[in-house]
């Protein structure tokens, strides 16, 4: 599989003081990692996975080990919107489908380098071509330190 789905509570229990969010979202120097936030009942979010499951297929061939595509999957139900309210206080998102792209640096860990809701594909693979530049960048500066 291409995409590696995570669920938020999983997630949400692997925080701690000492492992922020985005540190287990994107825990390597030099890679770039793209995320889909989706949730139960989103109909963008329907439409968007298969867009985004080809975008991963085709990068993940020219790119190989320097890419990571993960969708966060948020469990909803109406009635029961607490996983969904958490989430968004812990990756600060609003709107479903929210894609990230999240690269590690040396002294400030993982930082989101790019933000959108249900971007056009397109948009969104020419800003990972320039966080593949900045990953690069960046596992160069750690190997020099």
């Amino acid at each position: 599989m291409t995409i590696e789905v995570v669920k938020f509570r999983d997630l949400e229990k692997a925080v701690s003081e000492s492992r922020r969010l985005l540190d287990l979202l994107a825990p390597e120097i030099g890679k770039v990692y793209v995320i889909s936030v989706t949730r139960d009942g989103c109909g963008a979010c329907e439409k968007q996975k298969p867009k985004f499951n080809e975008l991963a297929s085709k990068l993940l061939k020219t790119h190989g080990d320097n890419i990571s595509f993960k969708r966060v999957h948020v469990a909803y139900s109406k009635g029961s919107e607490e996983e969904s309210l958490r989430s968004k206080d812990a990756m600060g998102h609003y709107f479903y489908p929210t894609n990230s792209i999240l690269v590690k640096t040396s002294d400030r860990g993982s930082i989101e380098f790019y933000r959108n809701v249900n971007p056009d594909m397109k948009e969104l693979e020419k800003n990972i071509d320039v966080a593949l530049e900045v990953a690069s960048f960046m596992k160069g500066d750690s190997t020099q330190e």
